[in-house]
């Protein structure tokens, strides 16, 4: 059997022996780390549930929204969304603008994810210039091609979106 207690203090006498052989702020740095950890290991314990894991991999975190995706119109919503007029309620009155603000959803959400997806590529992989443009472009064009037969309120700006596309 183990004596636990024992154990305990003598690993405490000889961390303390050994930070004391250390600089200052890498003793302090270390002695954090070793008190810290019982609680970071109760906080995230329960996270990983059994799944395997062993440690926490990177999240990244991107936003799909329109000051983000400026290949066809710079400016953000202000620049494309109707519905933002009258306190958020522009589009609730008038189907050409909730009409506008489903298209432009559509094509700013296709134009992040071409760049999240593009984002994940290694650091190692390089796209031909202009393919990724090429890309969003054959992207953008669909959609229009989709959704003009439907959206018959806004077929003005599907065409002005046609000549801004190219």
């Amino acid at each position: 059997t183990f004596d636990l207690e024992r154990l305990d203090a003598e690993t405490d006498q000889r961390l303390a022996e050994a930070f004391a052989a250390l600089a200052k702020p890498t003793r302090r740095t270390l002695l954090l780390a070793y008190l810290g950890f019982p609680y970071f290991d109760t906080a995230t314990l329960p996270l990983l549930q059994g799944e395997g894991l062993d440690e926490f991999d990177p999240i990244k975190v991107d936003r799909i929204a329109p000051d983000d995706a400026t290949s066809i119109r710079s400016g953000g919503a202000e620049a494309t969304l109707k519905g933002i007029q009258f306190g958020t309620f522009g589009a609730f009155f008038s189907r050409a603008y909730r009409e506008n603000d489903y298209l432009w959803g559509r094509l700013h959400g296709s134009e992040r994810m071409i760049d999240i997806t593009v984002s994940t590529l290694p650091s190692t992989v390089r796209m031909k210039p202009g393919r990724v443009a090429a890309i969003k472009r054959a992207a953008f064009l669909a959609i229009l091609d989709e959704e003009e037969p439907r959206l018959t309120a806004i077929l003005p700006l599907i065409a002005q979106l046609r000549t801004e596309i190219g």
